[in-house]
């Protein structure tokens, strides 16, 4: 006669179901905590965004009434105040004027060859050299 257990599904059933649960409730738990955690973040960005406006303009303040102290000139003292603040551009390249002498072109085509010349036959023994030795 075939064992039976006691009921069709058994035990397994309801251990999955509370597993399934458990991860449920953990998920849950671990997702309330990172919106909390996000959430004081956010407070804690806002109030640095704050202090930092508080600090630049404190900055400015100060950098004008330097300005107003040494005598810098009037038209310079609201643009030398946010001096420090601002990140120095990059100036652009000025750019090549063309080669238009024919002497100097023909010099610069003669020492561009001579510059070929020379590759190649560097590349060449390199080919050669491992041609032997490979």
């Amino acid at each position: 006669m075939p064992r039976r257990s006691s009921s069709p599904n058994g035990a397994t059933t309801r251990r999955r179901r509370t597993t399934r649960g458990t991860d449920t409730r953990l998920v849950v738990t671990q997702i309330t905590q990172l919106v909390a955690h996000n959430e004081e973040l956010q407070r804690t960005n806002r109030e640095l965004i704050d202090e930092n406006q508080r600090l630049r303009s404190e900055l400015t303040e100060i950098g004008s009434a330097l300005g107003r102290v040494t005598g810098a000139p009037a038209g310079r003292r609201g643009r030398g105040a946010e001096a420090p603040l601002a990140m120095p551009e990059a100036k652009p390249r000025p750019q090549r004027r063309p080669i238009t002498d024919p002497e100097v072109l023909a010099k610069r085509n003669a020492a561009l060859a001579k510059a070929r010349a020379a590759r190649a036959e560097r590349l060449a023994a390199a080919r050669a050299a491992e041609a032997a030795g490979g």
